[in-house]
């Protein structure tokens, strides 16, 4: 009888323990949400450098910037959530500065922001971007919106990898009016996977922007600033605030298509 009530115990407690995996509240920062804990985040990533010359990415052409590749090296490689799904449903979205330099004028024709994705399912294929600037250094408003819309999202495969995602490279283009003066600029695209009857999409989907920390390989254009990324979301309780209160990356990897005036 005794080791019946023992054997009982010891399964309420497993299936209790179960529950409240199973109930976790999603996490922003991508480390967190799959519990990546020092020194096990080598074996998490594990992602292949790149075995070519830098160049800049096929799917950034003509490309004005591109902050750089995800970096599985970096002490503190990881990702933010970028996403507008079923489990953060009322969204979160990462703004990584830019810089035109001086004396530069840039039309903008299309943004693109690399992710770690569950999939590579886009659900509905569309996604709003936005080109802000005059955001606070101390975050608490967005600034001076731009350039924004809506348009057809795809989502391409970077070949890079980490945190057991793949990275894609959710791009929009036949972007219109969007002409830039020498100056610093935020940007942002979110993936979308709100469908409720798409199975990729109600089954856990979820987004993070990677950061670039570490050799930010392939990078087009200047630097990206570091330390001036903004995450803003209701639903992680983010109001236009500086990236860091959420986690260590300084950078993250975007980048702008189009052409300049000399």
């Amino acid at each position: 009888m005794k080791k019946l009530l023992i054997a009982a115990a010891l399964m309420a407690a497993l299936t209790t323990a179960a529950a409240a995996q199973n109930s976790r509240l999603p996490q922003a920062s991508l480390d967190r949400e799959v519990d990546v804990r020092v020194p096990a985040r080598a074996a998490v990533l594990g992602n292949p450098p790149r075995q070519h010359a830098p160049t800049e990415p096929s799917y950034c052409k003509p490309c004005l910037f591109y902050a750089g590749d995800f970096d599985s090296n970096a002490s503190d490689a990881n990702g933010l959530a970028n996403e507008f799904d079923v489990t953060i449903s009322s969204g979160a979205a990462v703004y990584a500065p830019f810089i035109v330099p001086k004396g530069k004028t840039w039309r903008v024709l299309g943004l693109f922001t690399d992710n770690f994705m569950s999939t590579q399912t886009l659900d509905p294929a569309t996604s709003p971007y936005e080109i802000r600037k005059g955001i606070p250094a101390a975050g608490g408003s967005g600034g001076k919106l731009v350039c924004h819309g809506t348009l057809p999202a795809t989502a391409i495969p970077t070949g890079l990898m980490g945190f057991g995602f793949n990275v894609y490279a959710v791009s929009v283009k036949g972007i219109r009016k969007c002409w830039l003066k020498e100056g610093k600029y935020w940007a942002s695209v979110v993936p979308f996977c709100t469908n409720p009857n798409d199975s990729d999409c109600t089954n856990g989907w979820r987004s993070f922007e990677t950061n670039d920390d570490g050799a930010m390989a392939n990078h087009v254009g200047k630097p990206e600033p570091a330390n001036m990324s903004f995450f803003n979301s209701v639903f992680f309780g983010a109001t236009w605030s500086p990236s860091s209160n959420f986690q260590s990356s300084s950078r993250f990897s975007d980048g702008v298509i189009g052409t300049h005036k000399p």
